[in-house]
């Protein structure tokens, strides 16, 4: 059984806070070793590193795009643009395979993160237009995969949630940010 940091009292394996003394319990060489000895910190910069490249190259594909005026955009409602397809594409699974940390904070992070993703990807609920089904097309992969990952980070919190006050409060606000506003036509 593992002790505090501050008051050397024994703490639960699953424990964030101290019971005894409210510290923040700090394991890191349990993080390293879970991260191939890399710390969960590096882990997250990593992944956000990588949606920025891609991030980086849709918008170098996007300043490209436009040169032949209207018949560009005629041609890409026609056909798409599969280079900007497929970096979407790229996104959207790089957002699946990221392989969650094992720390309850990181976890918080990450949770917190996707929800956030996930309530700012814009879909359009009635795509009437061929921009709105263009955007739809690009954005509900992407939107779904933030909710995937929302939701699992989720699950492995609820772990922690059993010794944690704190986790199970946050949880409960992640679970209700998660649920989407049914606004507009369709309730």
């Amino acid at each position: 059984m593992p002790n505090c940091n501050s008051c050397k009292n024994p703490v639960s394996v699953t424990s964030i806070h101290c019971e005894w003394c409210g510290a923040k319990i700090i394991r890191v060489e349990e993080i390293k070793s879970e991260n191939n000895g890399k710390n969960s910190e590096s882990s997250l910069t990593d992944f956000m590193n990588k949606l920025n490249d891609v991030e980086n190259e849709i918008i170098k594909e996007n300043d490209g795009a436009g040169t032949w005026g209207v018949l560009d955009g005629m041609l890409t409602r026609a056909f798409g643009n599969s280079k900007i397809d497929s970096l979407n594409q790229k996104k959207a699974t790089i957002i699946k395979t990221f392989p969650l940390p094992k720390n309850p904070d990181d976890l918080l992070e990450i949770g917190n993160l996707s929800v956030s993703n996930f309530k700012n990807t814009k879909v359009n609920k009635v795509a009437l237009t061929d921009n709105a089904r263009n955007e739809n097309k690009i954005n509900k992969p992407i939107k779904d995969a933030w909710k995937t990952k929302a939701e699992q980070a989720i699950s492995l919190l609820t772990i922690y949630s059993q010794t944690d006050d704190f986790i199970r409060q946050q949880i409960e606000l992640l679970k209700l940010e998660l649920v989407e506003d049914k606004k507009g036509w369709f309730k």
